[in-house]
């Protein structure tokens, strides 16, 4: 069922979120285990997103908060929690597509972590053919957020957000901007996860966001591993 969520879509203008903005999408800096992914989805004026590097350590998962277009081909944004982000300014090289970002990134202390130890970690996704991570972590309370990646490539790294956990009960979003490559007619999209959790394994339900009467699939993760 996997496949099918990472590859299930809404029908959408192609490329729609990327041409609209030039921001939007899965962007990546450096390479081998340096490498860094980088997904920004566009807010209002700004852009928020996550950061993650190597994605399937919850570690290296940051938010990226209060993203700026200062010009082009020129943003700034800041990410939450990290105390060894790289050095500024980054090259970042857009995954599906062409084009180039250079940023100005800023750290930003992170809030006091919400009790949330059962849920935030790696939780991964039982029965598939290539294994699938999942990192979800909590902010502000019970706000879900984090991504999913597996097995490691750039264009297969999504951002999970507007989640929410409320006792034993979760969801949240897994957004399709631009990725994964060759699935463009069905971008951008968003899959609505939701679950609940039991001790270490959480069973889902999915759904193609705007086409919930439709039939969607399952999935239970077993976690959290950190």
């Amino acid at each position: 069922m996997i496949r099918v969520l990472l590859a299930a879509g809404l029908m959408a203008v192609p490329g729609l979120a990327r041409a609209a903005d030039g921001v939007s999408g899965t962007w990546v800096s450096g390479a081998g285990p340096a490498a860094k992914v980088y997904v920004f989805k566009m807010q209002g004026d700004g852009f928020i997103g996550t950061v993650c590097g190597p994605c399937d350590d919850p570690s290296t998962v940051f938010r990226i908060a209060g993203g700026t277009i200062a010009g082009a081909g020129h943003v700034s944004f800041s990410i939450v929690g990290d105390g060894k982000a790289s050095p500024s300014p980054v090259t970042l090289t857009r995954v599906v597509g062409e084009g180039t970002l250079t940023a100005t990134v800023k750290t930003e202390t992170a809030p006091t972590a919400p009790a949330g130890p059962r849920l935030n970690g790696r939780w991964v996704a039982a029965g598939r053919v290539a294994q699938q991570n999942f990192t979800l972590k909590l902010r502000d309370g019970n706000r879900v957020w984090g991504v999913i990646c597996g097995p490691w490539a750039p264009d297969g790294v999504f951002m999970i957000e507007d989640g929410r956990l409320d006792g034993d009960a979760i969801s949240f979003f897994i957004h399709h901007i631009d990725t994964p490559a060759g699935a463009a007619q069905n971008n951008p999209r968003r899959n609505l996860m939701r679950g609940v959790i039991t001790g270490n394994v959480m069973k889902f339900t999915w759904v193609r966001e705007g086409r919930e009467s439709e039939p969607g699939g399952e999935m239970t993760l077993i976690g959290p591993i950190r």
